[in-house]
């Protein structure tokens, strides 16, 4: 039996975890909200909500017309000593908290990067729906092993921009799509009609 709290956090204590325990060693600029796992005092794990890069992406659920009922489930990092299925346990107590923190969201679109190895597995053990792959992308490494979005603070990074600032060019395959349908269960149901295919 898993016994640990889930609870809110400060973006800026979730951001430290990320940067220590995430594979990308960063997030969005302002996530929220986040929520931290944790052992006691310990924080173990840490999930954030951000709204997406791209306005694509939030209108691709359900229409541009209710593109402000989507976000994205941004970020996901958990210490590696923890029990099996934590991960799924930890994902459902943050989605009844959202659900309580924000009425307004009506679903999570989230991303599994295939050139670093994930394919969804944890997002299938929480009963995402699987929603294809993106298209390739180009992404910049910033010489520090991290990898930047093209679209930072709001801002398209060009070529000659990100060449000022060190940055190398590099393109990405398609990410896997995932979708989290909030709500009640009639909701649910609702939503998923209508989900753009």
């Amino acid at each position: 039996m898993i016994d640990y709290d889930v609870r809110k956090i400060k973006c800026m204590e979730a951001k430290e975890f990320i940067v220590q325990h995430h594979y990308s060693r960063g997030s969005a600029y302002r996530p929220s909200p986040c929520y931290g796992l944790f052992d006691g005092d310990n924080l173990i794990g840490c999930l954030m909500i951000a709204v997406p890069c791209s306005e694509r992406v939030r209108a691709s659920v359900f229409g541009i017309e209710y593109k402000n009922h989507v976000k994205e489930l941004h970020r996901l990092a958990i210490i590696d000593d923890t029990p099996k299925n934590t991960e799924s346990w930890f994902i459902s107590r943050c989605l009844k908290l959202l659900r309580e923190d924000d009425e307004r969201l009506w679903a999570l679109v989230s991303f599994a990067d295939p050139t670093q190895g994930h394919e969804g597995v944890i997002y299938k053990a929480s009963n995402a729906y699987y929603y294809g792959r993106s298209s390739k992308s180009r992404f910049y490494l910033d010489g520090e092993g991290g990898l930047r979005h093209p679209r930072q603070c709001g801002v398209n990074i060009s070529m000659k921009a990100a060449k000022e600032k060190g940055w190398e060019p590099v393109m990405r395959e398609g990410k896997h799509r995932y979708l989290f349908i909030l709500g009640n269960k009639s909701q649910k149901r609702n939503r998923r009609k209508m989900v753009i295919v």
